[in-house]
């Protein structure tokens, strides 16, 4: 089984919903022709604008794929991974985003299918720091790139990490972290 996870492309925070910038919406068709290299069985992807945008590029060549919009996918709080706490961040945030994060990750490894997870970055880092079974602040040391395939593997049982930050048509100089602002 392979899960590939795969970070949204370049958004504007300054609008609604965060959707796609133009440049977005190039790095989401390019990732997107990328991914028929894979085997996927199942897409599953944020229900947040810039991640859904994201999978759409996706979909469109591979229309007959089943697939899930999910919201345990969203963004989490930055804290889980290391980052620093947001002032006003309701108490409540770390413990549900784990959860939910959690959550839907262990229905995924129960499927046993190979499957593409078009999300956030914070959750990607977070996955492959479960994988990892670190303690350390990843925050600070791993970063996920716009549109770019993280990979990790589970085999006997054994979840291993194959890739990240991968997509090879995405020139260096073309990937930014984060949003437009």
């Amino acid at each position: 089984m392979k899960i590939y996870l795969i970070r949204h492309g370049e958004a504007d925070s300054k609008i609604e919903g965060a959707p796609l910038t133009k440049r977005g919406l190039e790095e989401a068709e390019i990732v997107a022709n990328e991914l028929l290299n894979y085997q996927v069985e199942r897409v599953y992807f944020s229900d947040l604008l810039r991640a859904k945008q994201t999978a759409e590029a996706y979909l469109k060549l591979n229309p007959k794929i089943k697939n899930v919009c999910e919201e345990r996918l969203r963004e989490i709080y930055r804290f889980l991974i290391g980052g620093p706490e947001k002032i006003g961040t309701s108490k409540d945030r770390k413990i549900n985003d784990k959860k939910r994060a959690d959550e839907i990750f262990e229905e995924i490894l129960k499927k046993e299918e190979d499957v593409a997870i078009f999300c956030h970055g914070n959750i990607i880092r977070y996955y492959l720091n479960k994988v990892l079974k670190s303690k350390e602040n990843i925050w600070e040391y791993l970063t996920i790139d716009n549109c770019s395939i993280s990979i990790i593997s589970l085999e006997n049982s054994i979840l291993k990490i194959e890739g990240i930050n991968l997509n090879k048509n995405l020139k260096k100089e073309e990937k930014k972290e984060g949003y437009l602002e």
